[in-house]
């Protein structure tokens, strides 16, 4: 595949505005890319249905199912740009300017999803030691939701290994992921001019009051520190109340994120944020919890055959052995693998991803097509003797 073909495509899919939605037009264009390289005939294609308009796009490379079966992965929705007008280029026209290609999605993560599809057609044809399956995700930028439902119908069940490709660069890869948890806690007030507050309940007053008993019951769990992943993170993100400066407010919430490890897990962070809860009820507080979002973490062997000979073929490229480490981030990997499985993330990228001006170095792109295609051609489930 020329160098030239491969921008292309990646600048095609850029292109789609797939900002929680318009996933299955990412799906077609990969299609169609396989389709025009001459190699369609060595996949077994798969649509899995999300909701309308978007999907979720398997493609199988190898029939052998003595073999191990490598799964790679990548997502196809992207976060909102935001306003349009602060960036340098538009965020949708992927413009390419000194060697750097601009656009949402250039980094997190249609680089590394273009970067294994066109490695995929690099190695289709050839007799190769393990199969693939190549897995696009929807909305992973929301709950990871594409990812589940794969894993729910047992796409990812009879993996050996797991490459998920959000942008690391070609210096880093994780293997370790921490989890995630979002939860909303309200309470309820009682109404009253500011004139006369005896006469109501300020619900922005229990809010507070709540805060702090969360914030105590969970600083044991972030003083943990786990092996592998570190500390977790407990922090408020949002907060509202009240309607107007001279009423007491009968209502007031926060939202938080919680950020787990496998010793801090999601479910001691809920059992502690229950714990606040009933004692700020009580104290004659109305305070309710509301569990959202929540994936678990997921930890690896630092040596597990998947990074093992990632590093192989990363030095047969001419860079020096990626750094090893643990992400603060989550990805598809926490809906798809069990902890300990052998997974590593490893794509093209920066630290662009979801701000303005993203963007992401051509040659790293074109140099993971490269990593990634070496590793197709050797990868096996199984040590060197």
């Amino acid at each position: 595949m020329s160098n030239s073909a491969a921008i292309a495509f990646l600048q095609d899919l850029i292109r789609i505005p797939s900002v929680g939605q318009q996933e299955e037009a990412v799906a077609d264009r990969i299609w169609e890319f396989v389709e025009a390289s001459g190699t369609a005939q060595y996949f077994h294609k798969q649509i899995v249905p999300y909701a309308t308009g978007r999907e979720n796009i398997i493609l199988d490379l190898g029939t052998d199912d003595t073999l191990p079966l490598l799964g790679v992965s990548g997502h196809m929705d992207v976060v909102k740009a935001g306003d349009e007008k602060a960036w340098q280029y538009p965020p949708f026209a992927a413009e390419i300017h000194d060697g750097v290609l601009y656009g949402r999605g250039a980094s997190d993560m249609k680089s590394g999803l273009a970067a294994l599809v066109v490695a995929l057609t690099n190695v289709a044809g050839q007799e190769l030691p393990n199969r693939i399956r190549f897995m696009g995700t929807v909305n992973e930028e929301v709950d990871n939701g594409g990812a589940a439902k794969l894993a729910k119908l047992g796409f990812t069940k009879d993996l050996a290994a797991l490459l998920i490709a959000e942008p690391t660069g070609v210096h880093t890869m994780w293997h370790s992921e921490k989890g995630i948890s979002d939860f909303t806690a309200r309470v309820k007030g009682l109404a009253a001019h500011s004139s006369e507050p005896q006469l109501g309940k300020n619900a922005i007053n229990g809010l507070l009051r709540l805060a702090q008993l969360m914030s105590e019951k969970t600083a044991p769990l972030t003083a943990e520190e786990d092996v592998q992943l570190g500390h977790a993170t407990y922090n408020l993100t949002l907060i509202d109340g009240g309607v107007q400066v001279n009423i007491i407010p009968d209502q007031a919430y926060f939202r938080g994120n919680i950020r787990s490890t496998p010793t801090a897990n999601n479910d001691r962070f809920a059992a502690a944020l229950q714990d606040a809860v009933t004692q700020a009820q009580d104290e004659g507080i109305e305070a309710t919890l509301e569990i959202g979002s929540t994936l678990p973490a997921r930890a690896s062997a630092e040596d597990n055959p998947l990074i093992t000979q990632l590093q192989e073929v990363i030095v047969l490229n001419g860079h020096a052995p990626a750094q090893v480490t643990a992400g603060a981030g989550i990805t598809d990997a926490a809906a798809m693998i069990p902890n300990d499985f052998p997974f590593a993330v490893f794509g093209p990228g920066n630290d662009t991803s979801h701000q303005v001006d993203e963007n992401v170095d051509v040659q790293d792109y074109l140099d993971a097509i490269r990593i990634y295609t070496d590793l197709f051609v050797h990868f096996t489930d199984q040590p060197k003797k």
